[in-house]
Parts: structure tokens; sequence; C-alpha cells
């Protein structure tokens, strides 16, 4: 029996991941494949895949709207799609899987022949606005949450000048009020995250806060976030500047020394 793995994940994590994870394991059921399925939903990672389950694969199924760490599948046979794909087409992915059809994820590999499925622009900037929304979501629900509650005392129950005032009420308020406040810088920061990793994530944070601070909102957060990528370049550019200066003077100290040595 034929074995393969998948990822599955969306945005939100609490439908399509599911959905997704339910349909590839019915058709693998049917067309009598092993599979092991991974979920990234709203609760984390569950069901995670190890080491020991990469061996003797056939290839591997990402059926992803968000970063779920694909790059630990470099040098295999994987097939990435949006997680609609799984729901809709199971059996074909896992047929593609199966018959040798899936291309071989760029990467570290022993295997000397890599076809490299390239993913088009627009599809990478949905995945890291995804990837931003879906990490924001907590706060905005748990935000939202505490500032309804905060309403069973009165509408003007977090208000110290209203007669309707009460202090747990004005508490739960304040504390909704903060999660709203960092939405957009953690919608940036992981933004930035899924573009660079963790080297843009601070960069991102602190763009979503100067967005929050000047009114930008989520347009300003967006922009943020997506210019860490110059933000990076012009870092990775001044280091390499910085590395070529000291490697010259290093040389001319050498070459001082041994002129002298050789005098």
């Amino acid at each position: 029996m034929k074995k393969i793995i998948a990822v599955t994940g969306c945005p939100t994590g609490i439908a399509h991941t599911f959905m997704a994870e339910e349909a590839l394991k019915n058709a693998a059921k049917k067309l009598s494949v092993e599979i092991k399925v991974e979920t990234n939903g709203a609760s984390g990672v569950e069901n995670a895949i190890q080491p020991a389950d990469l061996v003797d694969i056939a290839g591997v199924i990402i059926a992803a709207d968000k970063d779920v760490l694909p790059d630990r599948f470099n040098g295999l046979p994987v097939i990435e799609v949006p997680v609609k794909e799984a729901i809709h087409h199971p059996a074909e992915l896992i047929n593609k899987v199966i018959n040798g059809e899936a291309p071989i994820r760029k990467g570290e590999s022993t295997t000397s022949t890599e076809i490299i499925e390239k993913e088009s622009l627009g599809r990478q900037i949905y995945k890291h606005l995804m990837s931003g929304v879906s990490n924001m979501l907590p706060f905005v629900v748990a935000g939202g949450i505490l500032i309804a509650v905060s309403f069973l005392w009165g509408i003007y129950s977090a208000d110290p000048n209203s007669a309707e005032y009460n202090a747990t009420a004005a508490m739960l308020m304040k504390i909704g009020q903060q999660a709203f406040s960092i939405m957009v810088p953690v919608f940036t920061a992981y933004i930035a995250f899924s573009i660079s990793g963790r080297p843009g994530m601070v960069a991102g944070f602190v763009g979503g806060l100067l967005a929050n601070a000047t009114g930008a909102g989520f347009l300003g957060g967006i922009i943020a976030g997506f210019a860490v990528i110059a933000i990076i370049y012009l870092a990775g550019v001044l280091l390499t500047w910085r590395r070529a200066r000291q490697f010259v003077a290093a040389e001319k100290a050498t070459a001082l020394q041994q002129s002298q040595i050789a005098s």
C-alpha cells in the first residue's frame, strides 16, 4: 500500500481545514492509499508530521491558504494547492502524487533533477495576507467578546461620568480596546513573518504600530508588512558592504605585516 502525507490549513482554521482533512481521508480510503493528515487549525497543529513519517512516502499534499512551514518538505515530491482544491478534488490530488506527477520541492535534496512549481505573484500576496489575517483573528474575537460582555452592565457602564458606571465593565472594555489596538501590528507582523521569517517579524510589528499611530490603519499595515522585503534587502546589502570593508582591511593589515617581516 502506497503512503502519502498531507497538510491542511485555512486562514480561520475552523471549517475548511477540517473539511479538506476529511475529504482527503475519504478519497485515500477509496483508493487504498495510506494517508496521514496534519491540520493547522485555530487550536494549533494537530496530528503533526514527524521526521519518521517522511520515510518511504510517495509524496506530500499541501492544501493550505496560510504558511504551514512547507520548507520541511524540501527535496520531496510535493503538490501545493489552495485548501478548496483538497475539498473538491481530493482523489485527483492523491492520484497525481502516487502516479509520480508531483514536482520535487526546491531545497536541499540528493535528487539530481528538481522540478520547481512556481506560484503566481497574486497567489503569493494572497498567502501572505491570509497569514496576517489568521493570526490577527484571535485578537479581534477576544476583544469583541470582552467589549460585548461589558455592555451587560449598560451601554454607558464603562463611562465613569455615567450613572451606569461599573468598574468591572470598565475593565473589560479597556482590555477589549487594547486587544483591538494591536490588531494592525499583529496583522503586519505576520505578513512580514510569512514573507521573510523571524527576521522580518519585529520590523513588521513596528511598522504596524506606526500605521496605528499615524491613522493609516489596515492599508498602512499592509504597506508596512510588504515593505519589510525592502528593509531586509537593505540590511543584507549593508551587512555585506561592512563585511567586505572588514575583509579588505584585514588583507591590508596582513600584507603590511608580511612586508615588515620580509624587510
